[in-house]
């Protein structure tokens, strides 16, 4: 029969050898879905944790809801060393027609409850929580829009700046400023092209992403 002390050293020891988390939750701007397996945001930032063992699901066309119905299968950690975030898009892309005043309020309350229960699973964890960007960079229009012969959507730039104010009320200290990052490497062709498939993150996009949160987390270590 092992001791108590025996078990508590087995229990530390234990614990000791297992490697901290990493989670992730969100969509196809931190997915591998466009970059490629191992290529997406997560997974670089993954890479840049290293040894982390991995909780959530990132996944394309992923909204809050998606989000939410992960938590329950999450098992949490009292030993998580990030925790990241990336949502808002889809569900804005989703709606027929602008978001009203009651839509964003919504969205920032359920976004809000989503942190905080996530914060109750991973305690220890510092958080990443991004924001939106705009692949048109300002003029609303985008190359498969274009190419149909549509015109642009300008209502849309000014709803993902609306958008983005919610994000950074629920991220306070923890939001990642993707959209500054990125403004001009869009569709202007201003900088160099950090997109495909429209909004869709390349390699190169997600390694600049990857770069600024892994940035982000030495600062705060």
């Amino acid at each position: 029969m092992i001791s108590v002390i025996t078990q508590v050293f087995l229990d530390l020891f234990s614990a000791k050898r297992e490697n901290p988390v990493f989670l992730a939750l969100g969509d196809s701007i931190i997915s591998d879905c466009y970059p490629g397996p191992g290529y997406g945001v997560a997974a670089l930032v993954q890479r840049g944790l290293e040894p982390v063992t991995r909780h959530g699901v990132t996944r394309t066309g992923y909204t809050l809801p998606d989000l939410e119905e992960q938590l329950p299968r999450l098992p949490g950690s009292a030993h998580c060393r990030a925790g990241l975030l990336s949502i808002g898009g889809n569900d804005l892309l989703a709606l027929d027609s602008s978001p009203t005043a009651s839509w964003y309020e919504s969205f920032g309350k359920r976004y809000q409850d989503l942190r905080k229960q996530l914060e109750r699973l991973y305690p220890s964890a510092p958080w990443l929580v991004c924001n939106l960007y705009d692949p048109t960079d300002g003029i609303g229009q985008l190359p498969g829009r274009a190419e149909r012969g549509l015109p642009p959507r300008p209502a849309l730039v000014e709803c993902l700046a609306r958008l983005n104010q919610v994000i950074a009320e629920v991220a306070g200290a923890d939001l990642v400023d993707i959209h500054t990052l990125c403004l001009g490497h869009g569709w202007s062709r201003r900088l160099p092209l950090w997109f495909q498939m429209d909004i869709e993150p390349n390699r190169e996009g997600a390694v600049q992403i990857a770069d600024l949160i892994l940035s982000r987390l030495r600062t705060r270590s």
